[in-house]
């Protein structure tokens, strides 16, 4: 029960190593929440409360689901590895990429959203007017290049969840593999 525990604290390091960047930069972002709606809508303050409201309650669900996910994690390795969990380089490696790239897109929300992608268009040669002004829900082509490209990114989150099991069963196939090597060595002899 001993080696449990041991796990069982290790994984609890991890968890709090791979979450408090993602805390921090959520905390940021449910804090400004009012700001960047402001600036990206310029609606009355009445609708600009509910619509902080209900993108606080969004961002709050997405954070919580990711948290869930690292426990999980963490849970996993902490009953299905042994030894070192963590220690695996590789592992390592791959959940902070998953990390990162979280904290991406955070962050684009928290900076970017408010124009979007909409910044980039002059630099890629996209047109920002409208072709067809008397259209019922008229576009110009950067609103439309900004549109398919946040929508790829939210489903670039979703293939995250593809490192997110590779690094899982890295960690425990490594910690496994490790603890292995230390039962097979043979005793030292002592006189």
């Amino acid at each position: 029960m001993g080696a449990l525990t041991d796990r069982l604290n290790a994984a609890a390091s991890g968890f709090a190593i791979t979450v408090a960047p993602l805390v921090v930069v959520a905390i940021a972002q449910l804090v400004f929440m009012p700001q960047i709606l402001a600036v990206a809508e310029g609606l009355e303050s009445n609708e600009q409360a509910r619509l902080v409201s209900i993108w606080r309650a969004e961002f709050s669900i997405a954070h919580t689901i990711v948290a869930i996910l690292f426990v999980i994690y963490w849970l996993l390795v902490a009953v299905l590895g042994k030894g070192q969990i963590l220690r695996c380089k590789s592992a390592n490696r791959i959940l902070a990429f998953c990390v990162v790239a979280y904290l991406t897109i955070t962050l684009y929300s928290i900076f970017l959203w408010p124009d979007g992608l909409r910044v980039v268009c002059p630099f890629l040669g996209i047109s920002d007017t409208i072709a067809n002004p008397y259209a019922c829900d008229a576009m110009s082509s950067c609103d439309v290049f900004a549109d398919v490209a946040s929508q790829l990114i939210l489903l670039g989150l979703l293939g995250l969840i593809v490192p997110f099991i590779i690094s899982l069963i890295v960690r425990i196939v490594s910690s496994r593999r490790a603890c292995q090597r230390q039962d097979d060595t043979p005793p030292s002899l002592v006189e």
